[in-house]
């Protein structure tokens, strides 16, 4: 037992040592600092997220003022409920608030109280150690008032109202949460490096190399009924690897890092709409629009065919959360890459509008520098029903409104302690009415 605690205290000691470095790193990320320090900063940061220790959100530094709602135009504003999840001093939870800032219900978020013998995961060591050694991503709000939300990489939980365990999907499940017009749900999936045929191990890659490094290398697309129960299971590396071959997309393949193991990282599933289709050929609406971070790649899937049949890479990068316009454009959570390049019009992340049609790009927001904003990893935009944009600058802590001409008009900003952002990994708007409230009322 003593040395058992002694290697705990080193782990401790030494991820304390690359919280401080984070820390400075990011303090000055907007005074646009190195390329290379920013690359070493976002690779910390997704080694601090994945890390099988205790997560303290008090690593990210403070960028805003103030607690809680900073801003609010009534006027110009979509008033709404706001349901967030993230890491915040009283730990890892969801919330729902009103328009006017209100906290009007919380989830505490045990890993351990949901699955007491997670048996799913892959390999045994990933299951989390003690009340921090885990994360959440995906969240969604039902009409009932439970809440879905996705534990990266360790499954799904419907939470009821008063926080009693509804369904579990016993799958390493990850990132984010596509509700469809069915009551049926879109999620990333891990898959068992097993079930990867041969031919599709990149150099480097093996069953006991990719268990061993505690990446994703082997997705898949996963859609869940209202009830929690596992209807579509598609592969997803596979086809992206048969593409990029097809397509002589070699520079793509051997740029890998074969240390990651991590080819795809699937982010982000919707669903082809028929403007989308009309705007691809050979899409189909109901094929898969996919966003593969590592590949800096959007791709449709074609369902009936399980083939890739559209892949575009950039100009957005490492990017989150595709979402496709009435029109069938796209539009993206560009992270960047923390640095001025040519072409690109602001350093930092950014929302940017894509015509899969013509190729042409618009950034939608910032227009102008003094409304920089940066999230390395992670981050999220919602088109709200009046135009407006939420957006979730996850690594700041922040979560902020504007309008389509990028004025800011509501505003939240969550922290850590006294010096530290909190850790939100995703908000999402409903509407006022979307619950009845009495349902929160609970013992």
């Amino acid at each position: 037992m003593g040395s058992r605690n002694a290697f705990g205290l080193v782990i401790f000691l030494a991820s304390g040592a690359l919280l401080a470095f984070l820390a400075g790193v990011s303090a000055a990320v907007l005074n646009l600092p190195p390329t290379a320090l920013i690359r070493e900063a976002k690779d910390t940061a997704e080694e601090l997220i994945r890390g099988p220790w205790y997560r303290d959100p008090r690593w990210m530094p403070r960028r805003y003022e103030g607690v809680g709602l900073v801003k609010h135009d009534t006027e110009r504003s979509w008033s709404g409920l706001t349901v967030i999840q993230g890491m915040f001093d009283e730990g890892i939870q969801a919330r729902v608030y009103d328009a006017d800032g209100t906290l009007l219900r919380e989830w505490p978020l045990d890993f351990h109280a949901i699955w007491p013998d997670p048996t799913h995961i892959v390999p045994a060591s990933a299951i989390p150690q003690g009340s921090g050694g885990y994360h959440t991503q995906g969240i969604a709000l039902q009409e009932d008032g439970s809440v879905l939300i996705n534990f990266a990489e360790r499954g799904t939980v419907r939470l009821g109202p008063c926080g009693d365990v509804v369904w579990t999907v016993d799958q390493m499940t990850h990132h984010s949460i596509t509700e469809n017009p069915d009551g049926s749900y879109w999620i990333p999936n891990k898959r068992d490096p097993s079930t990867v045929a041969p031919e599709y191990m990149l150099p480097g890659a093996s069953v006991e190399a990719i268990l061993n490094s505690d990446n994703y290398y082997a997705d898949s697309a996963l859609r869940i009924d209202p009830e929690g129960r596992v209807v579509e299971d598609i592969p997803i590396l596979e086809p992206t690897i048969d593409w990029l071959a097809e397509h002589q997309e070699f520079e793509i393949i051997h740029g890998l890092n074969p240390e990651d193991l991590d080819p795809v990282h699937l982010n982000d599933i919707e669903v082809v709409t028929p403007e989308l289709s009309a705007r691809i050929p050979g899409a189909e609406a109901g094929d898969l629009l996919l966003s593969m971070r590592n590949l800096n790649a959007l791709a449709v899937l074609n369902k009936a065919s399980g083939k890739i049949v559209w892949m575009q890479h950039g100009p957005w990068v490492q990017q989150h959360d595709p979402d496709i316009a009435p029109d069938g454009t796209i539009t993206v959570f560009d992270n960047g890459g923390g640095a001025m390049v040519p072409g690109r019009d602001f350093a930092g992340a950014r929302i940017l509008r894509f015509d899969p049609a013509t190729s042409l790009t618009e950034t939608i927001y910032p227009s102008t520098e003094d409304h920089l904003f940066f999230s390395f990893i992670m981050g999220t935009h919602q088109t709200l029903p009046n135009g407006n944009i939420l957006v979730t600058e996850s690594m700041s802590g922040r979560v902020f409104e504007i309008t389509p001409d990028g004025e800011l008009v509501w505003s939240m900003v969550f922290v850590a302690g006294t010096s530290s952002a909190a850790l939100v990994e995703e908000a999402r708007r409903y509407p006022l009415d979307y619950v009845d409230r009495s349902v929160w009322v609970c013992s």
